[in-house]
């Protein structure tokens, strides 16, 4: 048996799974490692079950549960299990392993080996093997907006298959999905991609903007977020990470998707750009872009050169002036100056990278 367990990107909901595991084992100062990749201790898995329980009571002031009638997870366990899953089925699991016979059609299968499962089938009360059914087929105790009972009617959001098999390790991550969400405006929002060091940090820098101001809409969350990537990892991305980069946006039960055209993420994930963008800080020109607009900025600068020539003379810019559509500190002077040089290189570098 392997010490460490490594994990692969997979669908947005398994990931959002392992980017809530992951904050509550950044909160409980709990080592990982993470690259496109993620590699855990297996200790993790215990030291995670309990350390749910304390990111609930600490960050978010409120009580977990997944057993009876609980508003996220409703009957994942139930009270009467709660002994059992605590002190035995969580304990098991930090012993999982990968399994050619049995298929896990979120990552390559990691459940308990069946000599344990029988050496804990003893201490369970009542059906076992009912139990035991509900850790490997993805169903509504797992996610009540997406999820289907056994017996149900076949659900779109996995592509018609009846009931999903999932391993046992999947089971258990997907009940922190939800600490991955993070509320805006518009629903609860998920940035998704096919590598989990992107992953954690979009999502991290989602936070730290929405902390900034809560009014931002999506697209702005999303665009910003990989500004601030591209400025301080400067890495460069392939066209397919780049490509798969969205948002899962959850209001309720409904689920929606959002990305950005393949060429403004391009734009946006460029570090000379970024810092371009950066330097201006404007959010009326980064609006312009986001829309892709970007002839927009060649207006905005030729009203630049005229705002100086304005200030120069002390002229009064009044609130209908052309500039006022473009920049909110209009009457800085030092700044114009500043933002008729960028401009040009700004403008001139978006071409460049998308082809024109």
């Amino acid at each position: 048996m392997e010490d460490k367990i490594i994990l692969y990107p997979s669908n947005w909901l398994y990931n959002a799974g392992v980017v809530g595991f992951l904050k509550v084992l950044q909160y409980n100062g709990i080592n990982f490692e993470i690259d496109g990749k993620l590699i855990i201790d297996r200790f993790a898995i215990k030291e995670s079950y309990k350390g749910i329980f304390r990111y609930h009571e600490d960050v978010l002031n409120e009580r977990f549960s997944i057993w009876g009638k609980n508003k996220r997870y409703p009957n994942y366990i139930q009270s009467s299990q709660k002994e059992f899953f605590e002190n035995y089925y969580v304990k098991a699991l930090q012993r999982i392993e990968r399994n050619k016979h049995k298929t896990c059609s979120w990552c390559e299968g990691y459940f308990i080996p069946q000599i344990l499962i029988d050496d804990i089938k003893s201490k369970f009360k009542r059906n076992f093997s009912s139990f035991l059914e509900q850790r490997e087929k993805f169903q509504g105790i797992h996610f009540a907006g997406l999820g289907a009972a056994i017996t149900e009617v076949p659900n779109s959001f996995w592509n018609l298959n009846f009931s999903t098999p999932i391993c046992h390790l999947c089971s258990y991550l997907i009940i922190f999905h939800h600490l991955a969400f993070i509320k805006t405006p518009e629903g609860e929002i998920f940035i998704n991609a096919p590598d989990f060091y992107l992953i954690w940090d979009l999502n991290n820098f989602a936070e730290k903007i929405l902390a900034k101001s809560k009014e931002y809409e999506v697209r702005k969350i999303l665009g910003s977020s990989l500004l601030q990537w591209a400025i301080k990892r400067r890495t460069l991305l392939g066209a397919w990470t780049m490509m798969n980069i969205e948002v899962i946006v959850k209001k309720g039960s409904i689920i929606d998707y959002f990305d950005l055209p393949p060429n403004i993420t391009k734009i946006l994930l460029d570090y000379d750009i970024a810092n371009l963008i950066e330097e201006i800080n404007e959010e009326k020109i980064f609006d312009l872009i986001l829309a892709g607009k970007f002839s927009e900025l060649e207006k905005a600068n030729y009203f630049v050169l005229k705002t100086i020539l304005k200030l120069k003379k002390n002229d009064e810019i009044s609130k209908n002036d052309p500039i006022t559509k473009y920049f909110t500190k209009y009457n800085d002077l030092q700044y114009l100056r500043r933002v008729s040089q960028i401009l040009p290189k700004l403008y001139g570098k978006i071409l460049e990278k998308i082809g024109r």
